[in-house]
């Protein structure tokens, strides 16, 4: 009897891990379908296993150079005479051991040569980020949107030209978009919540909200 607890104690963790397995798969499998219904719905292409030709687009953002493991999943695309946009799931894995981690979440890729925007990163502050600024660390801040300053770190290395490009348009349209991490360069933008994967269901919204980011960010004098 002695011997047979620990076996059954095994058999048991066992059981469990594969239940846990199959119900992530199933999720995933139910989340693919969905998505591939929304794109459908929106007249966009799917592709379940991503796309090597837009994996290598947005290969130069820092996002896409974190961890290990990476994979871009779930890809709705499409075009337009001024823009070609991609929206897809992206994992990445960092760490090892037990302090190993997945990060997951829904990324929105704008490329468009109507995008006449400097290099820069923006994403939220944190209270690290308060602390390294009162440190020195670069943040560029704006006097005349304290709030847009409260609510983001903003990094690139020609300040002055990042400076002249965040007019108080943009400013206060980001000032409305908490949370969200923004990476650009000449050509092309990306946006996402670090950690945060979209529901199917609201996959139109931000389809919504990076339409709005191109709009603000667009070159005017060629609209």
């Amino acid at each position: 009897m002695e011997v047979l607890i620990p076996i059954l104690i095994l058999v048991g963790v066992a059981a469990l891990i594969v239940s846990i397995i199959l119900a992530a798969k199933h999720f995933e499998k139910k989340r693919r379908e969905a998505l591939e219904s929304a794109a459908e719905e929106m007249g966009l292409a799917f592709l379940p296993d991503g796309d090597q030709a837009i994996h290598g687009q947005v290969a130069s953002f820092g996002l896409f150079n974190l961890g290990r493991a990476r994979k871009m999943t779930n890809l709705i695309s499409g075009s337009t005479d001024e823009v070609q946009i991609a929206l897809f799931d992206y994992k990445y894995v960092t760490g090892s051991g037990k302090h190993q981690a997945t990060h997951t979440q829904t990324v929105a890729s704008l490329q468009s040569n109507k995008l006449r925007v400097p290099v820069f990163t923006m994403r939220a502050e944190s209270m690290f980020d308060k602390i390294g600024s009162a440190l020195g660390y670069q943040d560029i801040d704006f006097e005349s949107h304290p709030e847009f300053s409260r609510m983001f770190v903003l990094k690139g290395e020609n300040e002055p030209q990042i400076r002249e490009f965040f007019s108080p348009e943009v400013l206060e349209f980001f000032e409305t978009q908490n949370g969200t991490s923004v990476e650009a360069r000449p050509g092309a933008i990306i946006l996402y919540r670090p950690g945060r994967r979209v529901k199917p269901d609201q996959i139109k919204d931000l389809l919504t909200q990076a339409y709005g980011v191109f709009g603000v960010m667009v070159d005017k004098k060629e609209s």
